[in-house]
C-alpha cells in the first residue's frame, strides 16, 4: 500500500514519521528503512526522531538509487556497487576508445581528444555521467541501444561499454525486478515490512515506478514536502503565460499562475507531484496554516493556499523583520552585515539558539575565510560551524599531498616546496620542528634559492640556463659552509660557502637536505605509468613523506581511502593502459574524503546550498545571492542527448537551485535574510542580485504595502522602510 503523507512543515511530517514508526515490524530486530535524498537530512530526521520518541536506534537511512540497487542484487549476485557506476564507467570508456577513435561516426570524439590522454579522460567523465543520466531517465533508450538500434557514436559506445562490463546495468536490472516482483521475491531480497521515502523534493520516474511496484506488496510512505495544499501541477509562470499567448496558443487562455511566486519557482516539484498523481496512492495531508503574523508568514500562506493578493491588500507591520534583503560592499561585507544583524536577532528573540539558524551559499569554498575571520575573531562570539568544504580545504594534510603531486613539472618555487613542511606531519617525517623551520627558512632565503632544481630543469621553462638561484646552487652552498667555512670571501670550486651553518645546526641542514632531494626526486617521475603502478608510488609517497600522529590518522586513511578507490575503479572498469600523473591528480582529487565537521554539529551552521537539503530552521539565510552566482548555470554537454528531449521529471540544475529557493523560503520560521553583493567595492556601482532575489521583491511589492501606504521600494528608496523589509540596489544599503 502506498501512503502518501504531504505538509508544508518538514518537521510536521517528521511528528508523523515518528507516529507511524512507533506501530513495532513483523520481527522486533528488523531495522526501519527510511529513504533520504542526503546525509545531511538524515542526521536531522535522526535527531527529530530521538526528540519525538527518546531514542532513534535501529534505523537504516540509505538513499534512493543506493537502496534501488540493493533491491536489485536479490537477483543475482552482483557487487555491493555496480559496474556501470560512473566511476567505474569511465575506465571502461577510457579502455574502450582509442579502438573506436578512428571510426567515421566517432569523428566529433576524435577532434576533441586529439589523442591526448588526458583530453580522453575528462572526455571520458563526461560521458560516463550522461550515461548514468540516461540510465536513469531514459530507461527506453537503454533498451533500444541494447538491442542495436540508432547507429549514432554514443548507441556504439554504449554497447561496447556494456559488453565490457559483463554484468546487467541498472535499467534491465529494475525491467527484471519488476517482471518478477511478487511475495516470493519480497521475501528473498529481505524487503521490510515497511518503507518510508522522508522528504524527496523529486524522484526519477524509473525509482518512483519502483516504489509504487513495492507497494502492492509492502507498505512504502511518501512524506513530501509540499508548498501548496491545493493542486498545482497545471500552474505555469506568467512569463510562460505570456510567451504562449503571443505564440497565439489556443490553451494560454486557460492558464493561470495561482501564486507568481510558486508558478516561478516550483517547476521541479510541480512536475514530480504531477507524475505522483498518477500513481494509486491514500493521501494524507497534515498542512499547517502559518498565518499572516508577519510578512514571511503571509507569504508562505498565500503559496500554501496558491493565492495571489490585490496589490497593497496586506499592509506590513513597521517593525516587522522576518523578510530582510541587504546589498553589501563585497563578501567580505557580506559576513560582517550577517553578523550584526545575528546579533540583532538574538537582543529581538531572547530564546533564539545559534543552532536554529542556518546560513547557505552558492560558494561555501569563496566565503569559508571570511567567515572564519569574522565568525571566529567578532565579539561578542556566536558559535559556529562550517561543513561541505573540499577535502583540500577541510584537511592541510590531503592539500600538501595533493602539492607534492603538483610538485614534478612545476618550477619548484622555494615558496612553494617550504610551504610543505608547515604540515606538521611532514615536519615530523623528517625530524623538523617548528624552530628548526624558522632557520630552514633563513637558511633558503640567504643561500640565494628562489626557483628551479638546476641550469637544465630552468632551461625547461625557456629562461637562460643559470645555476645562480637553484635548489642545486643553495644546497651546495649551504653543505659547503657547514664542511669548508669559506668567511664570505673563499670559493671552493666556483663556489661561496654559506657559513651560518654550524655545530649543532648540522643536524637540521641534513635533515632539510634530505627533505628537498625527496622533494627533488619526485620531478624525475616517469611520464605515464599503469594505475597500478601509480597506486604503489602514491603510497610509497605517503610513507616517505608524512609521519601522521593518532589526530591526522583520519587523515592518512582518507587519502589511502581515495587511493584505493582509484585503483579498484580502474581495475573494475578493464583499464589497463597508461595514464599520465595529470589524469592521477584529477581522479585522486574526486574521490577524497576527509571526514570533516558534521553538519549540524551545534552553533550556527553554515554550509552549501545544496538541492535536497532544505531543512527548517528559525532563522534561514543566504549568502552571495549574485546575479550570476545563483541559480547556478551547468551547460548541457554537446553530446548530451536529453537536452532537446525533455520530460517531465528530469532533473535541471537550474530548476532545482529554483526549487530550491523556495524550499528555502518555506522552510524559514522566524526569519528569512538575503544579502548579495550589490555595489562594486571600487566604484560603488549598482551590481543586481540574482534574478531570483528579484523575483521574490517584485511578489512583495506587487502584493503587499509599505507601513505608510504605497509601494515597499519606493518607501525603501526613500529612506523610510529599512527597518521592516528589504534594501534595494539604487538607494544606498542601509546595512551595508
Amino acid at each position: 500500500m502506498l501512503i502518501v503523507h504531504q505538509s508544508n512543515r518538514l518537521e510536521t511530517l517528521a511528528e508523523r514519521l515518528a507516529r507511524v514508526t512507533r506501530a513495532p515490524l513483523a520481527s522486533p530486530l528488523a531495522a526501519e528503512t527510511i529513504v533520504v535524498q542526503s546525509h545531511g537530512v538524515a542526521r536531522w530526521l535522526a535527531l527529530a526522531l530521538a526528540r519525538s520518541g527518546g531514542i532513534c536506534a535501529n534505523v537504516r537511512f540509505p538513499l534512493p538509487v543506493a537502496y534501488a540497487w540493493t533491491l536489485y542484487r536479490s537477483l543475482d549476485t552482483l557487487p555491493h556497487t555496480s559496474d556501470f557506476d560512473p566511476e567505474v564507467m569511465t575506465w571502461r570508456i577510457m579502455q574502450e576508445l582509442p579502438s573506436l577513435e578512428s571510426r567515421a561516426d566517432f569523428a566529433p570524439v576524435r577532434a576533441y581528444v586529439r589523442g591526448e590522454v588526458y583530453r580522453r579522460y575528462e572526455l571520458a567523465r563526461r560521458i560516463a555521467d550522461t550515461f548514468e543520466q540516461y540510465l536513469l531517465y531514459r530507461p527506453d533508450w537503454i533498451a533500444q541501444w541494447d538491442a542495436g538500434a540508432m547507429p549514432h557514436w554514443q548507441a556504439v559506445l554504449w554497447r561496447r561499454v556494456a559488453a565490457g562490463a559483463g554484468a546487467l546495468h541498472r535499467a534491465a536490472l529494475h525491467r527484471r525486478f519488476l517482471e518478477r516482483l511478487d511475495g516470493t521475491l519480497v521475501a528473498r531480497a529481505a524487503v521490510p515490512g515497511r518503507i518510508s521515502v522522508f522528504g524527496a523534493p523529486a524522484l526519477p520516474p524509473m525509482l518512483l515506478e519502483l516504489f509504487a511496484g513495492l507497494a502492492q506488496h509492502v507498505e512504502v510512505h511518501f512524506f513530501l514536502l509540499n508548498p501548496c495544499r491545493e493542486y498545482w501541477g497545471d500552474i505555469e509562470a506568467g512569463g510562460e503565460i505570456a510567451r504562449k499567448t503571443l505564440a497565439g496558443r489556443p490553451d494560454a487562455a486557460y492558464l493561470e499562475s495561482g501564486n507568481a511566486l510558486l508558478a516561478s519557482l516550483g517547476k521541479q516539484g510541480r512536475d514530480f507531484f504531477d507524475l505522483l498523481q498518477h500513481c494509486t496512492a491514500a493521501e494524507d495531508d497534515c498542512y499547517v496554516d502559518p498565518g499572516s503574523g508577519s510578512l514571511l508568514a503571509a507569504v508562505q500562506s498565500d503559496i500554501l493556499e496558491l493565492r495571489g493578493r490585490a496589490a497593497g491588500a496586506l499592509q506590513v507591520a513597521a517593525g516587522d523583520r522576518s523578510i530582510q534583503v541587504h546589498a553589501c560592499h563585497g563578501a567580505m561585507r557580506e559576513v560582517q552585515v550577517l553578523h550584526d544583524q545575528l546579533l540583532a536577532l538574538f537582543e529581538r528573540w531572547p530564546d533564539l539558539e545559534p543552532s536554529e539558524i542556518i546560513v547557505m551559499t552558492p560558494d561555501i569554498e569563496a566565503f569559508a575565510p571570511y567567515i572564519d575571520a569574522v565568525f571566529g575573531t567578532a565579539e561578542p562570539r556566536i558559535p559556529f560551524n562550517v561543513s561541505d568544504r573540499s577535502a583540500e580545504r577541510e584537511s592541510p594534510l590531503a592539500a600538501t599531498f595533493m602539492a607534492l603531486l603538483d610538485l614534478p613539472g612545476s618550477r619548484y618555487e622555494a615558496g612553494k616546496v617550504l610551504e610543505l613542511l608547515d604540515e606538521p606531519a611532514v615536519g615530523r617525517r623528517f625530524a623538523l620542528t617548528g624552530e628548526d623551520l624558522q632557520a630552514v627558512h633563513d637558511w633558503v632565503r640567504e643561500s640565494g634559492i628562489r626557483w628551479g632544481i638546476d641550469s637544465a630543469h630552468r632551461a625547461r621553462f625557456g629562461v637562460p640556463a643559470t645555476f645562480e638561484h637553484t635548489w642545486r646552487f643553495g644546497l651546495e652552498r649551504l653543505l659547503l659552509g657547514y664542511a669548508l667555512p669559506g668567511a664570505g670571501e673563499r670559493l671552493f670550486g666556483d663556489i661561496l660557502p654559506h657559513d651560518e651553518v654550524e655545530g649543532s645546526l648540522g643536524e637540521i641542514l641534513g635533515r632539510f637536505a634530505a627533505f628537498a632531494e625527496a622533494a627533488i626526486a619526485l620531478n624525475e617521475m616517469p611520464v605515464a605509468r599503469t594505475v597500478p603502478q601509480w597506486s604503489r608510488a602514491l603510497r610509497e609517497m605517503l610513507g616517505q613523506f608524512f609521519d601522521a600522529e593518532e589526530s591526522g590518522e583520519e587523515e592518512i586513511a582518507g587519502v589511502r581511502a581515495a587511493i584505493s578507490a582509484f585503483e579498484a575503479q580502474a581495475a573494475a572498469g578493464g583499464f589497463a593502459g597508461e595514464i599520465p600523473l595529470e589524469v592521477v591528480k584529477t581522479a585522486l582529487r574526486s574521490r577524497l574524503e576527509i571526514p570533516g565537521r558534521a553538519f549540524l554539529s551545534g552553533g550556527v551552521t553554515f554550509c552549501a546550498m545544496v538541492p535536497m537539503r532544505s531543512l527548517p530552521f528559525e532563522v534561514v539565510c543566504l549568502l552571495g545571492m549574485n546575479d550570476t552566482a545563483f541559480p547556478r548555470m551547468r551547460r548541457p554537454h554537446g553530446f548530451d542527448l536529453m537536452a532537446n528531449d525533455f520530460r517531465r521529471g528530469d532533473r535541471s540544475r537550474r530548476d532545482d537551485d529554483r526549487y530550491l529557493f523556495l524550499e528555502s523560503l518555506i522552510s524559514a520560521r522566524r526569519c528569512f535574510y538575503i544579502s548579495y553583493t550589490g555595489r562594486h567595492i571600487r566604484d560603488d556601482s549598482v551590481m543586481p542580485p540574482s534574478v531570483l532575489v528579484s523575483e521574490l521583491m517584485d511578489y512583495l511589492a506587487q502584493n503587499y504595502a509599505a507601513p505608510h501606504g504605497g509601494d515597499i521600494r519606493a518607501e525603501n528608496e526613500a529612506g523610510r522602510g529599512a527597518r521592516f523589509t528589504i534594501t534595494l540596489p539604487g538607494a544606498p544599503p542601509a546595512s551595508a
